[in-house]
This record gives structure tokens, sequence and C-alpha cells, in this order.
């Protein structure tokens, strides 16, 4: 009987990609490094050689105990068994370090839960499907560039470091991968008025690629109680279309929305 994968999860194999990785990240003994997903662990014993503390988070108990029959013994080395969707990041305190080769089935869900932890996290870098890092890292005009683009980078600077082929993995993956370095921004590349009025905006000026602005925002702006004659205040083009749009237009729209909202 053929042993079940854990969670649909393809293995780094490759210890070659691994070490660049984790040169890649700069680790140093002053670091607290953040694991999730570590699998069987081929990443994890070369951030071990570097990190001052390693706590590596990984739901599937078969893999635990792996984990643990192999590292329990270093000093510096911390496995939580639970889910990195619901784990509270602040809890490990701050300047954390994330490397992963995240699962990819959860990918972007757990970036966005480490986003929430920002004040927490110095830096990410991490390992995606190719597709996810062409998209976190597009910018206007690009046919990947979306709303993702957008959240990404109000919240991180990203910078792609790394491409991964598929024969670095156990089972091969469909797809070829890539690593991201996100670097957490503060202050903010814009400044907003009102977060929530900002991402529903990108959110609803991206909900069909094809359309233009004027039809995107409509039914949407109806939940402010305005038209859109008064975006086009802000100077924006109502023609256009969302993946134009970089994010000081989306600031521009946001900002002049919240003035007329409050």
């Amino acid at each position: 009987m053929r042993k079940k994968r854990p969670l649909g999860q393809n293995f780094l194999i490759d210890e070659e990609i691994a070490c660049e990785i984790v040169r890649l990240a700069h680790i140093t003994r002053d670091d607290h490094v953040v694991e999730i997903g570590p699998g069987r662990g081929i990443l994890t014993q070369y951030l071990l050689e570097q990190a001052g503390r390693l706590t590596a988070i990984e739901i599937d108990p078969h893999l635990c105990s792996r984990l643990l029959n192999r590292y329990s013994t270093r000093e510096n080395f911390h496995l939580i068994e639970g889910d990195a969707l619901k784990f509270d990041y602040g809890s490990l305190g701050k300047g954390l370090k994330i490397v992963s080769n995240l699962p990819y089935y959860a990918a972007t869900h757990i970036l966005k839960r480490l986003i929430a932890y920002r004040d927490h996290v110095a830096q990410m870098t991490v390992m995606l499907q190719k597709e996810v890092v062409d998209r976190l890292a597009a910018q206007p005009g690009q046919k990947e560039y979306g709303s993702l683009s957008v959240f990404l980078q109000y919240h991180c600077e990203p910078r792609r470091v790394l491409e991964v082929g598929k024969a670095a993995f156990s089972p091969a993956p469909k797809i070829n991968s890539a690593v991201i370095q996100l670097t957490p921004l503060d202050p903010r590349p814009v400044q907003v008025k009102s977060e929530k009025i900002f991402f529903s905006l990108v959110h609803a000026a991206f909900l069909h690629k094809r359309k233009m602005l004027k039809n995107n925002l409509g039914a949407w702006q109806k939940q402010f109680r305005q038209d859109l004659n008064r975006i086009e205040l802000a100077g924006v083009d109502l023609s256009r279309r969302a993946e134009t749009l970089s994010l000081e237009d989306f600031a521009v729209l946001s900002n002049h929305i919240s003035a007329n909202h409050e």
C-alpha cells in the first residue's frame, strides 16, 4: 500500500537549494528563525547551523515525530505541533525571521496571517509556487498584477531571489517554484485614511479584470452612498482598468472616498 503524502506537500530534497535559501536569508546567531511546515527537515538542518533559535511549526503528527527523533537533542531547536494558520506569532517575540518552504495549498493564507503579525517579523524568505511569486511581485501593467499584488506591496517590499525547478522536490510538483524575500514596511509606501476602504476599493476594482474601473466600482460605490462623479474629482480616469493603477493611484481614490464618507 502506498504511503499517503501528508496534506499534499511536496518535500524539498535538494540540499544545494536548501543551503542557498539559508544563505539568502542572512541568518546569524542573534536570530530567532521560524520555519513553517518543515516536513522532513532538510531546510531545518541548515537553519539550525546558523540560527540562535529555531522554532518549527508542523501540523502533521507523523512528521513531528520524525523531526523530534532527528533534532530533539539540538538546544536551539523548538518544535510546535500546530496549525500555522491559527498560531499566535506574537507569542514568539519580535524581530522574527521567517524561512520556509511554505505548504503550497495554504501559502497565501499563511502569508496573510504572517502579515497580520508584521510588527513581530523582521523578514520573510519563503518558497512558493512560481505563479504566486509572479503575482506578489507584479507591477502595474503586468498580467499577473492584481489585488494580491497591491495587498502584499502595501505591507512589504518583495524581492524574488531564486528560481527552483520541479526536480528539487519529492514528489515532483507539476509547477515550478520560486523564493521571494519580503521585508515589512514601516511606514507604508502610501498613506491611506482607511485601510478598510482602501482594500475594499482594490478588491472591487479587480473583480472583473477586463472591465473598466467605472463598471467595477459602480455597484460597490452604493455602499458609501456616493456617485462615481465624486471619484472623478480625484483625477483618476475611470475608463482605465485596475491593472494599470499603482498603489499611489489606489491611495488617491481611497482617500477621496474616505474624505467624502466621513
